[in-house]
């Protein structure tokens, strides 16, 4: 007679210790663990120093920002070291400071250093003095029509290397009054890594007109610019709060390959 009764009971109190231990699983998580398992869990840098920047000085994750700052060294390290059996050519340097130059500024600045030291050598070589062509060899009357590697035309404008250097270089370690001088004519004259670099200095020092500015004009050919602009719409700076113009640059930048594009659309969208 009592034996249903029994069972039922017994199935009640486990029922209830089954979901009693349930939650005490669910609250032995450590949230904090949990965000730094999700960052050590995706591939990239940046996510890593956004991190870092966002929580400098919380003390509710003062015990998880070491990890993250030498998970964040040791992934520059790695990158650091492919580069270094890379050609110290200026053309890698501007793919280095593109990929990396926000997370990795002291390594992007060692291999600037490097570049800067090759140039150096060749310039020291002097280069071989061209010989005079001999005059061609006509009859009377006849015209010579010059080839078209003996056509003169106008130089385009160069930009000097040596400030290009300075304005990657100098951005890389956040030295950033003085890339700003540096990387403005360069700018000026269309180099786009400057461009972003001039975007990237202005929005750190608050001068968000300026900022404003120069992503938009990077912004078509660079994901970072684009997503920089991306995120002064979404959050008003230097222009109105706009999230479908925000989202708009967040897609371009993806389409433009930037790494971190998809996390800001999943995060504004």
């Amino acid at each position: 007679m009592y034996r249903p009764l029994i069972c039922l009971m017994t199935l009640f109190f486990a029922g209830c210790g089954i979901i009693d231990s349930e939650q005490l699983f669910r609250k032995s998580v450590d949230p904090l663990q949990a965000e730094r398992q999700a960052l050590f869990d995706q591939p990239y840098i940046d996510p890593l120093t956004n991190y870092l920047i966002e929580h400098q000085g919380d003390p509710e994750r003062a015990s998880i920002l070491p990890e993250i700052r030498q998970q964040r060294d040791l992934r520059c390290q790695a990158v650091a070291e492919e580069y270094a059996e890379e050609p110290a050519i200026r053309a890698l340097l501007e793919r280095y400071n593109l990929g990396y130059g926000y997370s990795c500024p002291e390594q992007v600045a060692e291999f600037a250093k490097r570049v800067n030291q090759q140039r150096a050598r060749q310039k020291a070589v002097p280069e071989p003095v061209a010989q005079p062509r001999p005059p061609e060899q006509t009859t009377p009357g006849e015209t010579v029509t010059p080839t078209e590697t003996e056509v003169t035309s106008v130089d385009e404008p160069q930009i000097a290397d040596q400030l290009l250097s300075d304005c990657y270089l100098l951005t890389s370690i956040r030295n950033y009054s003085t890339a700003r001088k540096a990387c403005r004519e360069p700018a000026d004259q269309g180099d786009l890594r400057s461009q972003v670099n001039m975007a990237r200095i202005a929005f750190v020092l608050e001068d968000y007109n300026d900022a404003l500015r120069w992503a938009r004009k990077a912004a078509p050919a660079s994901g970072e610019a684009a997503l920089l602009l991306g995120y002064m719409y979404a959050r008003g700076k230097g222009v109105g709060q706009n999230m479908d113009q925000a989202v708009h640059w967040f897609n371009e930048s993806a389409k433009l390959g930037n790494k971190d594009a998809q996390a800001a659309i999943d995060q504004y969208r």
